[in-house]
């Protein structure tokens, strides 16, 4: 009799065979080598599964396959024996469903705590390596925290900048590795500057635009400062200062996707973007230009988006639907507002 490990372990077969042919076929054509296979689409196999190809520089190879499974935290516990064992079994059908050695499997595990996602390190491998993503480059660390460096569900929406951004400056908040900064300067952006408070991740976004051949000090500005005290200092300066003197800063796109929550030692300021969104698009605001647009992003299921709260000569719009990608079969994985003045 087939045991409830063996069982669970075909269905995630069957499942990621079928997603698979689907999405490889998706990927070839968008130029896309690294997407999500599976997230939880079987309610009793918690897992994310993503999928990534490295770069190649010979024409017509392949590069190695890796996948990173992500294990989320169960509403009950299971002794630690038991999870091992089951991990084991799933990893095995995944090494065998998309022909990926099991040394190229990375398993991690997803944690709540304090309202906030935290992530277990992996420290004990060095897994590094460039990916492509519509025709930009991005450098993928799958060997030390569970946010591998892309954030693959704001794949449109990069997009979307890239192609508004000619001409244009930009103003990328909570950066991260600066993948939206990327595509902005690929699309001829003016001006980008890149806010975060880690500068562990601002070094990366560096790599990330020197590895797309952007290197331009004075137009692609790195800044390593807490953003909510970055956004109120950068307002009370361009209110003091001579409006004719050209010396405000102001922007015609601002990306802000904030965590939902944070309180990071490294600041005094913390963030619950749930009771905090209306001051933070409002000092976004006060930075963007006549007939800019601002968009706001979050995770949080549960942010109650309040137009009234805005002022009153900004219109908003709800455009998730619109940058949900292809290779995600949760279509409340983020939710965005285009907001523009």
């Amino acid at each position: 009799m087939q045991d409830k490990n063996e069982y669970q372990a075909e269905l995630l077969s069957n499942r990621l065979s079928k997603r698979f042919k689907h999405l490889k076929k998706w990927a070839k054509r968008s130029n896309v080598t690294c997407y999500r296979l599976y997230d939880r689409d079987i309610p009793e196999i918690p897992l994310a599964i993503d999928l990534f190809q490295t770069e190649t520089e010979l024409p017509g190879e392949t590069g190695d396959l890796y996948v990173q499974m992500a294990l989320y935290e169960r509403p009950y516990e299971k002794a630690e024996e038991e999870e091992s064992e089951w991990l084991s079994k799933m990893a095995n059908a995944v090494s065998y469903t998309l022909a990926v050695p099991m040394q190229n499997i990375i398993i991690k595990t997803r944690k709540k705590q304090r309202g906030e996602l935290q992530y277990e390190k992996n420290s004990d491998r060095n897994i590094h390596f460039i990916v492509k993503e519509q025709g930009e480059r991005f450098l993928i660390n799958l060997s030390d925290y569970i946010d591998t460096g892309l954030f693959f569900d704001h794949r449109p929406l990069r997009a979307k900048v890239r192609q508004d951004a000619a001409g244009k400056t930009v103003l990328n908040l909570f950066c991260y590795t600066g993948s939206f900064s990327v595509y902005a300067a690929t699309g001829k952006a003016k001006r980008i500057d890149s806010v975060d408070l880690s500068g562990k991740y601002l070094s990366w976004a560096k790599k990330n635009m020197k590895l797309n051949g952007f290197t331009d000090e004075e137009r692609y500005q790195f800044i390593e400062t807490d953003v909510v005290s970055w956004l109120k200092k950068t307002a009370a300066e361009n209110a003091s200062g001579d409006a004719l003197s050209g010396t405000k800063k102001t922007y015609d796109i601002i990306i802000l996707d904030p965590p939902t929550f944070s309180n990071s030692k490294k600041t005094e300021t913390m963030i619950d973007i749930n009771r905090d969104w209306p001051e933070l698009v409002k000092l976004c605001l006060e930075l963007l230009n006549k007939g800019g647009v601002l968009y706001f992003s979050t995770n949080s299921k549960r942010l109650a988006f309040d137009e009234s709260l805005l002022p009153p000569d900004v219109q908003s719009r709800d455009i998730s639907a619109s940058t949900i990608p292809e290779d995600f079969r949760n279509t409340k994985i983020h939710r965005v507002w285009e907001i523009t003045k």
